[in-house]
Order: C-alpha cells, then sequence, then structure tokens
C-alpha cells in the first residue's frame, strides 16, 4: 500500500513567526529574509514582509514592501520592492506579486523579524520570572 504525504498547509494570515516551528531550516531561512528586508530599508528608508500562503510550509515565498508617505497629503502607501522564493531566495518574476490571493495580509517589519531570528539562535532566553518561593 503507497503512503500518502501528508500535507500541511498555511493559514492564510499567517507570518514568518507563525510557521517558524514548520521551517525546513528557520535560522537560515529568516537570515535571508533579514538581508532582502536590509536592502529594502536602505533603498527605501522602511522595509516589511509577508509570506506567500500558497506554497510549502517549509520554504514559502515571500514578499517584500515598503511604506512611503506623500509629502503633500501625508497619506502613507504600501509598495511592493519584490517577492522572493523560499528555496532558493531568488527573485520571483512580477507577475508573482500582482497574485494578491498567494500573499498573507499579516506583515512582519524589520524589527520583528530581528527579535524572531534572536529567538530561533537563542531558544533556551526565555523571559525571566521572579517567582521563586
Amino acid at each position: 500500500m503507497a503512503r500518502r504525504a501528508t500535507v500541511t498547509t498555511i493559514p492564510g494570515d499567517s507570518t514568518i513567526a507563525d510557521v517558524a516551528g514548520m521551517l525546513d531550516r528557520p535560522v537560515e531561512y529568516v537570515r535571508r529574509v533579514l538581508e532582502k528586508l536590509e536592502r529594502c530599508k536602505r533603498a527605501h528608508g522602511d522595509a516589511q514582509v509577508r509570506i506567500g500562503v500558497r506554497g510549502r510550509p517549509e520554504c514559502p515565498n515571500y514578499l517584500i514592501e515598503y511604506i512611503s508617505e506623500d509629502a503633500k497629503t501625508k497619506q502613507s502607501t504600501v509598495t511592493s520592492d519584490a517577492a522572493y522564493s523560499g528555496s532558493t531566495h531568488r527573485e520571483l518574476a512580477p507577475k508573482h506579486i500582482e497574485e494578491t490571493r498567494n500573499w498573507s495580509p499579516e506583515e512582519m517589519n524589520i524589527t520583528a523579524v530581528m527579535a524572531l531570528i534572536g529567538r530561533l539562535r537563542n531558544p533556551s532566553d526565555k523571559p525571566r520570572h521572579d517567582f521563586d518561593d
């Protein structure tokens, strides 16, 4: 009897933090995402990431964006910088960005991703409580 592979899906409103436990190589994946976020921040002054929710949960594709503000109207606009393959971390064709159903509506900013990689690298660093009896 043939075995069937267990299919794991990514919930539609997930962030990298939500799927960190499903990633093949979580520290390496988040480090590579952080590199792309830092590049975007240098170029545009801001950066955030949303993950693809229709692909493989062990290495989801991701979309790097930035928020800009119109100097006259003071209105903020989210602009896509680039989408990347979660397995190779190479840039994907622009057509992937346009498929909004591919991307989670929830994002993580660069600060949150930096905190996540710190937790992944040092999982024993848990918050301390002074409840000694």
